[in-house]
């Protein structure tokens, strides 16, 4: 009977959520430049994606083979992510850390810089192995996401997807969810050494507002150099 109860309640809390998101998404597309800008966005997310793949393929080799040298543990990691629409997705990266790292957060609350707690962030994370580091340092590790592309659950630019709950999310912030989440974003473009949660928040919000082309390709060429050049990973 209590279960029963409890479920009755997520049930109601999910559909709240998703109300939310109906409206948000009605909102956005008022502009039919929008609908008909997310039907190429979505062509050429693929495409681009697909290009990615074959010339990265021997790097797709080459890592796995470093990680399994480095530390104890599979190469490949995924984990349940929020997608468009609130609904979940399994993401995929080369694995960074030390094996069942996830068991150990816990203990490691006291060095999340993350502002607010909703999100773990911290340079002096112990359970990043030695190949994690540089892999993150040039987000090598993400990769693996072009896959996520292809099965058309994120975008190359777009809302990170994050491991933050939805429950922990402002009623505000649940737009940043009527689009797919992305391999790029503006935060990662202008403030990826940062630790405000809120305001990484706020950028995701600006890109659903101002998104085009033009916009995307911005956060592409700034995203890209950015990570050529290494600076502000964690």
């Amino acid at each position: 009977m209590e279960k029963n109860i409890i479920a009755h309640q997520i049930k109601g809390i999910k559909s709240g959520y998703y109300q939310r998101i109906d409206l948000a998404w009605n909102t956005f597309l008022s502009k039919p430049e929008r609908k008909y800008y997310l039907i190429i966005k979505n062509i050429m997310d693929y495409f681009v994606a697909l290009i990615a793949i074959i010339i990265l393929m021997p790097i797709f080799i080459l890592i796995p083979i470093i990680i399994k040298i480095d530390s104890e543990g599979p190469a490949l990691f995924k984990q349940k992510r929020i997608g468009k629409n609130c609904k979940p997705f399994y993401i995929y990266k080369f694995r960074t850390m030390i094996k069942d790292a996830h068991t150990k957060q816990i203990e490691l609350q006291n060095i999340n810089e993350m502002q607010g707690g909703k999100l773990f962030k911290s340079n002096n994370d112990p359970r990043i192995t030695r190949i994690g580091k540089f892999l993150r340092k040039y987000s090598l590790d993400e990769l693996p996401q072009l896959f996520n592309i292809l099965q058309g659950e994120m975008s190359i630019i777009g809302p990170r997807p994050l491991s933050t709950p939805i429950s922990a999310y402002e009623k505000y912030q649940l737009k940043r969810f009527i689009i797919k989440p992305g391999l790029g974003c503006i935060w990662q473009a202008y403030y990826r050494d940062e630790t405000n949660f809120t305001k990484w928040m706020k950028t995701d919000l600006l890109y659903v507002k101002k998104i085009s082309l033009l916009f995307d390709i911005k956060i592409f060429l700034l995203v890209a150099k950015i990570v050529i050049l290494g600076k502000g990973a964690r």
